[in-house]
């Protein structure tokens, strides 16, 4: 079994080509595209740098991700029902640290294998006059399968950036496998126990067996 920073390596890669410094608003697909290579770009040019400087490194990763996910609607549908009996407080700690969590997670296996993995990206799918939108794309990697991972996307309001909901890999959702582990912990202790220790860096999810390669 590969040892788990390398998988997670996979799901990372897949969510940094979604992100990209590009004019608003662009069509998804045309984000994904010009992120494909802006991530890569600059871990080939100062991998050097980024090994020896990992703080340097992961405030590369948060600023070039994150602002091109919706963390808030994400941390919402993670916590589900829980969001609405959550405290203001809690609701904004959760966000805070879930994103943390999965940039600390998977930044060190992205800075090793982010330029082995290569994409290709087709014509987002759109309804007219839709909010939603779908992006798929075919992860190849060396000397082994390629792996399918659609992004959904949405803009709100209509007119604003595209940004990241869920990631699909291989038809397994990470948001509502992340949203049923979460459950489960809070269920066993409570949302502050599970909020402590996402702000003590320790991994309360993982990815789901499915999407491993």
């Amino acid at each position: 079994m590969k040892p788990l920073f390398a998988r997670l390596s996979l799901l990372f890669s897949a969510a940094s080509i979604a992100v990209a410094a590009v004019a608003a608003p662009t069509a998804p697909d045309e984000v994904i595209k010009s992120a494909q290579g802006s991530l890569q770009t600059d871990i080939s040019e100062n991998k050097a740098k980024y090994q020896t400087d990992k703080p340097a490194f992961y405030q590369m990763v948060d600023s070039r991700v994150t602002q091109y996910f919706d963390t808030k609607y994400i941390a919402q549908t993670i916590l589900a029902q829980n969001y609405r009996t959550a405290t203001p407080d809690q609701r904004t700690r959760f966000e805070s640290a879930f994103k943390k969590m999965l940039i600390n997670s998977y930044a060190d296996a992205l800075l090793q294998y982010a330029d082995s993995v290569k994409a290709e990206v087709q014509p987002a799918k759109i309804a007219d006059g839709s909010d939603r939108a779908t992006v798929n794309t075919k992860l190849i990697r060396p000397d082994a399968p390629p792996v399918a991972v659609a992004f959904d996307m949405r803009q709100k309001p209509v007119g604003a950036d595209w940004k990241v909901v869920d990631i699909k890999v291989e038809n397994i959702s990470l948001v509502t496998s992340f949203r049923s582990q979460v459950a489960a912990q809070i269920k066993a202790s409570s949302l502050d126990a599970v909020i402590q220790k996402l702000e003590s860096g320790q991994q309360v999810v993982a990815p789901p067996a499915e999407a491993k390669p």
